[in-house]
């Protein structure tokens, strides 16, 4: 029998005891929760984590009014997989705090007394876990694929949910499908449709390895028809099952079978 995954790991700073216990609230049953005194403490707690994956909850100010944003690059260098989400008020008065949160790097924002309860919240957290394994996964991508295929895949990694379709995501570049076909013939890639199964599963593999969650859990949040769906594509593009690509590098695993094939494209 598989073992079931450890609860997913919420280490974060908020100053208000409030809005701490509701974040907590709605995440029970889902998330573990671990409330941090000082903003400087997350890093070396992160760092330091077992038993599951973890995600950053930040608020832009400290309880005596200071800025935090000087702890995202250190949360960034000590765990480069934690995705970071910023708890902020809305506002205008708030709108600096904001900007310089995104400048410094988190993956996504939660507002308090917006979206800081139940499925909302659990969204929220689940879109910055996606957006940071799709950091990852073009920083690994990128460095070998032509140039020309660049703006594609950086749509298809970082919205792995909408890119489904060659039509579909030529639509969104504001593209004919051909044009993307002569790209790929150019670049001497595998077509449209096989360059975005691609990257949906560079995505998988990364969310598999960064959250410790089960294939299914993957599958249902990239939206694949199923799980056992996930799992063939795996096996047929790597070679490898997605239990062996995760133990054998995750992500890394998978850029090498695309090098592969990318090195063997007849068209």
């Amino acid at each position: 029998m598989t073992p079931t995954p450890p609860l997913p790991l919420v280490v974060g700073y908020v100053a208000s005891e409030k809005e701490r216990a509701r974040i907590t609230g709605a995440l029970r049953g889902w998330a573990r929760t671990h409330w941090v005194e000082r903003p400087a403490e997350l890093p070396s707690t992160v760092k330091h984590a077992r038993g599951g994956p973890v995600t950053v909850i930040l608020s832009p100010r400290d309880d005596g009014g200071g800025e935090t944003v000087a702890v995202v690059p250190d949360l960034l260098g000590a765990a480069p997989c934690v995705a970071i989400v910023a708890h902020c008020r809305t506002g205008v008065e708030h709108a600096a705090d904001i900007r310089r949160m995104a400048e410094a790097g988190v993956h996504e924002f939660l507002f308090a007394g917006v979206d800081d309860n139940g499925v909302a919240l659990r969204g929220v957290l689940g879109s910055a876990q996606r957006a940071c394994a799709a950091v990852a996964v073009l920083a690994m991508l990128l460095p070998v694929l032509p140039a020309d295929l660049h703006r594609l895949a950086e749509y298809c990694v970082t919205h792995p949910t909408q890119a489904r379709s060659v039509s579909g995501v030529a639509a969104t570049l504001g593209v004919h499908r051909k044009t993307l076909l002569n790209h790929c013939v150019r670049a001497g890639a595998p077509a449209p449709a096989e360059l975005i199964n691609w990257c949906r599963l560079m995505v998988a593999a990364q969310l598999l390895t960064a959250t410790g969650q089960t294939v299914e859990w993957v599958a249902l949040e990239l939206e694949f028809p199923s799980d056992t769906a996930l799992r063939n594509s795996m096996k047929r593009y790597t070679g490898l099952r997605a239990t062996d690509v995760r133990r054998q590098g995750g992500v890394r695993v998978v850029v090498q079978a695309f090098q592969r094939r990318l090195n063997g494209a007849v068209h």
